[in-house]
């Protein structure tokens, strides 16, 4: 009977000193981890530097980490952008820098994780939350100048060209009207664009 009662107590404190050695785990309430503040599209002046950034609610319990991608086809992960803003300048290769004559965009991504550790620091769950932006460059006077007054000529030559090159391949003659029609519309397609 002694022997038992023992073994009950060396079984009781053990129990008792891994209960106290491990503490309990809360469960997450993974409901709370939500973007507080999303980076919404933003239009900048060539040349600017910007900044973007995302606030998180982080439930009690969990490890948040952030990482900035640069999304052109795929994401290309952007070395030590690992805070919730990114700030890019005209000398980064990731800037909107498409042309000289602003007009162009780039586009990136936040990727927040929150994750659930348990004592021994082994990751048990995890969450994410993702937030993609669009950044143009406004067009410089240049780029609209280019627009309004070089573009629709382009849009007008290329039709022309289109026109002469189809009428060769199936051995047509040019016809003036059919010529200055293309050259109309081709002109009317580089105004179009503008708007």
């Amino acid at each position: 009977m002694k022997f038992t009662k023992r073994i009950l107590a060396v079984l009781l404190t053990l129990t008792l000193a891994l209960g106290l050695a491990l503490p309990t785990m809360a469960a997450v309430n993974w409901n709370q981890f939500m973007f507080t503040k999303r980076q919404q599209d933003i239009t900048i002046k060539y040349g600017d530097s910007f900044t973007l950034s995302v606030e998180v609610n982080v439930p009690a319990g969990v490890d948040v980490e952030y990482q900035w991608y640069h999304v052109p086809s795929g994401e290309v992960l952007i070395e030590n952008a690992t805070t919730n803003e990114l700030r890019l300048g005209p000398e980064s290769s990731i800037y909107p820098q498409n042309e000289r004559l602003g007009g162009a965009f780039a586009r990136y991504r936040c990727r927040v994780t929150a994750n659930e550790k348990d004592a021994l620091g082994n990751v048990i769950s995890k969450k994410d939350l993702d937030n993609t932006v669009i950044v143009r460059t406004e067009r410089t006077l240049s780029g609209k100048l280019y627009d309004l007054f070089i573009a629709p000529f382009g849009y007008a030559f290329g039709s022309a060209v289109g026109i002469i090159s189809m009428s060769y391949g199936l051995l047509l003659p040019v016809s003036p009207i059919v010529f200055l029609v293309g050259l109309i519309f081709g002109f009317i397609q580089g105004f179009r664009g503008l708007f």
